[in-house]
């Protein structure tokens, strides 16, 4: 679960800015907080702003940590991590780029940060919240300089065996270290990003069903998903199949080795509409998959993520989460996380938006709303909370945002000249 980010100095993003789940005093939509110990924690944050403003940049800039983390102990020794400063000025360009987490996993509350550029780790930390102040399990400084308190002191060991673009945690994790194996997973296996080419490809959109369709559940859970967005789908049949090397189709004038690859699935899948023709009779027809609407294909990629989510009590951040659905549905999928007897294991959901039917106090708390606003002056992306501006608790959110009151919307003046 995922408490609070800060990020400074990545791509659009200059000074630091900070997007934190912890619920700030108000006694608003209380029922829908996630509880741990003294935490009270948003299940759902909702991110608004204009087109270029660095809404995806907060995006991009999860991606990058969490895949860096995932990928690191594969990294050659002149792999580059990924990172990119903010360019627009002549001492920033030059500079680092620093990221901090403070997450729960397991039921552990952990602290994680480093400081990185397109080479080389710099800095890296680790701590765990075993009381009210936390425990270091280890930190590193000037690439290499590693700091261990006794408690951990075998983290000696796994030192010589990292590299200066490689991450500690990762590589201590590898050598099966428990003290940092927690931290690890949650990065691993309990958050995820999902951009909007996530969705665009067919066959990938169905690899998120394909994952999911051994849990007897995921067919309950799609066909109310499809009920409740009033779609006409009664039922659907599923089949995924292992595709040979040889028969994987290629690009016009793509030739490459096709075994390196690696092994690729085919899928296929029906829906079963039950139409009612003009005589009052029932017929039952099959539609296939490509034929669907697109709103309807993101809705398949969409519900075996959410129900996975739920279950499990993972952390999934959707960029666009409004492209090619309904206002309707999309408030839906929220309410599930804001709901309690739904969000059962602490689920959360971060995404953002240009939708501002949205914004509206009965479905978030003023804490759980953030925009995004770029300087155009300087290029500098900022970050900030409805609550920052103390609205009233029936103030029109809507209104408000389309007048500018909360900034990160663009203002069009003047006429088109050719």
């Amino acid at each position: 679960m995922l408490l609070q980010f800060n990020v400074s100095n990545f791509m659009s993003i200059k000074d630091e800015v900070t997007l934190t789940a912890f619920a700030n005093a108000s006694k608003e939509h209380e029922s829908n907080l996630i509880v741990r110990g003294k935490d009270r924690i948003l299940p759902t944050l909702a991110i608004y702003g204009a087109n270029a403003a660095g809404k995806s940049n907060v995006f991009k800039a999860l991606t990058r940590a969490i895949m860096l983390v995932r990928l690191s102990s594969n990294l050659q020794i002149n792999s580059l991590t990924g990172f990119e400063p903010f360019i627009f000025d002549d001492k920033s360009k030059n500079e680092k780029t620093r990221m901090d987490f403070l997450f729960y996993h397991n039921g552990k509350k952990f602290e994680y940060g480093f400081v990185a550029d397109a080479r080389f780790i710099y800095e890296e930390y680790l701590y765990e919240y075993k009381s009210s102040k936390p425990t270091m399990i280890f930190e590193r400084t000037n690439i290499k300089d590693y700091k261990f308190t006794t408690a951990y002191k075998d983290l000696v060991q796994y030192k010589d065996k990292n590299t200066s673009n490689k991450l500690f945690m990762c590589t201590a994790t590898t050598w099966n270290c428990e003290a940092t194996r927690d931290a690890y997973l949650w990065f691993a296996e309990s958050i995820d990003t999902y951009n909007k080419l996530s969705f665009e490809d067919t066959n990938q959109l169905l690899g998120y069903l394909d994952q999911h369709k051994d849990n007897p559940e995921t067919k309950e859970f799609m066909l109310s998903l499809l009920k409740h967005a009033e779609i006409n789908i009664q039922d659907y049949d599923f089949e995924s199949q292992v595709v040979e090397n040889a028969n994987i189709p290629l690009p016009p004038g793509i030739q490459i080795d096709k075994s390196l690859l690696g092994e690729m699935k085919q899928f296929r899948l029906e829906t079963i509409h039950q139409i009612e023709s003009e005589d009052g009779k029932a017929h039952v027809y099959r539609l296939n998959f490509d034929h669907e609407s697109e709103g309807t294909m993101r809705l398949f990629a969409y519900g075996p993520i959410i129900m996975d989510a739920l279950e499990k009590g993972r952390t999934i951040v959707i960029d666009e989460i409004d492209n090619s659905l309904h206002t309707n549905l999309s408030r839906y999928l929220i309410e599930l996380f804001n709901n309690p007897e739904v969000n059962r294991n602490g689920a959360q959901l971060i995404f953002n938006s240009h939708d501002v039917s949205l914004l509206d106090l009965d479905l978030f708390r003023r804490d759980q709303i953030y925009f995004v606003e770029k300087n155009n002056k300087t290029g500098v992306t900022d970050l900030y909370s409805l609550a920052d501006y103390s609205p009233r608790k029936n103030e029109n959110i809507q209104k408000g945002y389309i007048q500018g009151r909360y900034g990160a919307i663009p203002f069009i003046s003047g006429g088109i000249e050719w």
